[in-house]
């Protein structure tokens, strides 16, 4: 699905919530999360920002108010400060989303959980400030043969990475580790977090990847990576929005 037009946005849902996953994990922040998305990983568990129609489009200016109301005033330890962009693919919007920065406080803090097969360099080049800043991250995927997609563009994509953003493999299985140990080992990866995250039953798997195997696999093998659960899954069990 083409981005819209106009400084106006394909919007799955935005709320309020602790932040789940990445190094942030266990933050209040807003999530904004697009819809539509230029993959179809099996194990996805956002199926309804992805395809079926379920989505609203909206400005730019009333996405930044919700945002805005959700956060609330920020004085001291008040106020949330942490904004997500999620989706399906949140930078298949990126002009919109550079829009809506602007117009939210300076001192907010963006994260873009992309797939990693989207270029990041025109949204980075747009926000150039804010990434200068640090305010602007990058959590970004490199899909595993188990998504049942291909890393491809991903590859260059990680040459334009900072210090404070992320890299995330999704694992299915012992393939999938060795996938991701090869990309760890192999490649230059300027960020300066390397998430692990085991796979959970979701739309096409029906049998995630044991946690303790995972670690089991990351300490035999002294990789210096974060084995990454989803803490939003284990607050909120059985529930699969708002959260």
């Amino acid at each position: 699905m083409a981005e819209p037009q106009g400084g106006r946005f394909l919007v799955s849902e935005i709320y309020k919530t602790i932040q789940g996953e990445s190094s942030l994990v266990g933050v209040p922040t807003v999530f904004v999360r697009l819809y539509s998305c230029n993959l179809r990983c099996v194990w996805c568990d956002s199926m309804h920002a992805v395809e079926g129609g379920e989505y609203q489009e909206v400005s730019v200016e009333d996405v930044v108010q919700r945002v805005l109301d959700l956060a609330g005033p920020s004085a001291g330890r008040h106020g949330v400060r942490n904004v997500c962009w999620t989706g399906g693919e949140p930078l298949l919007q990126w002009r919109s989303i550079g829009l809506a920065m602007e117009r939210l406080p300076e001192d907010y803090v963006h994260s873009i959980e992309t797939d990693g097969e989207v270029p990041l360099e025109p949204f980075s080049r747009a926000v150039a400030k804010k990434r200068e800043r640090g305010l602007v991250r990058y959590i970004m995927d490199v899909k595993c043969p188990g998504s049942g997609m291909k890393a491809k563009l991903a590859f260059e994509n990680l040459r334009h990475l900072r210090p404070e953003d992320e890299v995330k493999f999704v694992l299915l299985d012992r393939a999938d580790y060795e996938f991701a140990r090869e990309v760890v080992l192999g490649h230059e990866v300027p960020a300066g977090t390397i998430l692990f995250s085991p796979a959970t039953p979701a739309h096409k798997v029906e049998k995630g990847l044991d946690p303790a195997k995972l670690a089991a696999w990351i300490l035999e093998d002294g990789l210096g990576v974060r084995l990454q659960l989803q803490v939003h899954k284990v607050i909120w069990p059985g529930v699969d929005r708002g959260i």
